[in-house]
């Protein structure tokens, strides 16, 4: 199961008692999974299409309580535009589907781009109606990335009336301001965001315990892994710098030990010398550790300098290439 389909899980697990709340879910399901048919007799069925079974027993649950109606026709299809399965089902109690539209202020033609009718404007002014409502189109017709790649859900719809109206709750419920986009090909407007801190929000406000706290386990695994590699571009960095500096200097020092002046220098001199041959991918401070008697970072970098003038004073007056 994909992540995104783990949230719609958890949403279809959540009860919904209120009527007020039914009616605003049986309106984002008709509106955005419902299309009507009409046959010789004038006789209209509606045909629900949704992503999971559980979607469709709450569905139809709600149905049974309101309308003493049954769904029928259930069965799976695969969407070729999508590549996924889909469950589709129908109301075909004409008088049942009329009055279905006329309490939730739909017409024959679903998809018609008209704004949604007042009693559902009046409704999502109630809290309770405003998150069955988030939650519904978030179930319906969001997708969720797989926050292991990317921070990232988009909301799909073919209505602006009704991505003005989420933008709207989004902003005054949420405190998330969605961007969007028109999808021209599909004529579909995309909402969508790619904040960690909106998609926290999102699934905080959904009460999506398990998925927010999957959510929460990898950003900590993500940020452990960017620390590490932080750390570990840091000292491969530092240990390429040290390496290039100490070939330089190792260079100078055998070209001087050849001569005899080398063994003339003080026997700190020698010992750095020596050290620093010895010990090409060694620090400062690792170097001093080794000194007899050990020394600091300090002392052995002045004595290192020291080490290297001599060097190119003996590299200058020898003419030496």
């Amino acid at each position: 199961m994909s992540f995104s389909e783990e949230i719609k899980a958890e949403l279809l697990e959540q009860k919904i008692e209120n009527a007020c709340c039914q009616t605003i879910l049986l309106f984002t399901v008709l509106k955005n999974n419902g299309s009507i048919e009409v046959d010789w007799d004038n006789n209209i069925k509606i045909k629900i299409r949704l992503f999971s079974m559980a979607y469709i027993r709450l569905i139809g649950s709600i149905l049974k309580k309101r309308y003493g109606v049954s769904l029928t026709s259930i069965y799976k299809i695969y969407d070729n535009l999508s590549k996924k399965d889909y469950y589709q089902c129908s109301i075909d109690d004409n008088d049942i589907c009329l009055k279905l539209l006329d309490e939730l202020a739909l017409k024959k033609s679903l998809f018609a781009e008209t704004p949604p009718p007042d009693n559902l404007i009046t409704l999502l002014k109630n809290p309770c109606c405003a998150f069955t409502f988030i939650k519904s189109v978030a179930a319906s017709c969001g997708y969720f990335q797989n926050p292991s790649k990317s921070y990232h859900f988009e909301i799909r719809l073919q209505e602006p009336f009704l991505a003005n109206i989420i933008r709207m709750l989004f902003k005054t419920n949420l405190k998330i301001n969605l961007k969007s986009h028109i999808i021209r090909g599909e004529n579909t407007i995309l909402l969508y965001s790619k904040s960690y801190e909106n998609l926290e929000k999102l699934l905080g406000y959904l009460g999506t315990s398990q998925t927010y706290q999957k959510l929460t386990n990898i950003k900590i695994i993500k940020e452990i892994k960017n620390t590490t590699n932080r750390n570990v571009n840091f000292e491969t960095a530092n240990l390429q710098k040290t390496a290039s500096v100490a070939t330089t200097q190792i260079q100078k020092i055998k070209q001087f030990m050849k001569s005899d002046e080398f063994n003339k220098l003080p026997e700190i001199l020698i010992e750095a010398a020596h050290l620093r041959i010895l010990n090409p991918y060694m620090s400062l401070i690792e170097l001093a550790e080794h000194t007899e008697p050990r020394t600091n970072k300090s002392t052995m970098n002045n004595r290192l300098r020291r080490l290297l003038k001599i060097c190119d004073e003996f590299v200058e007056r020898h003419k030496i290439t």
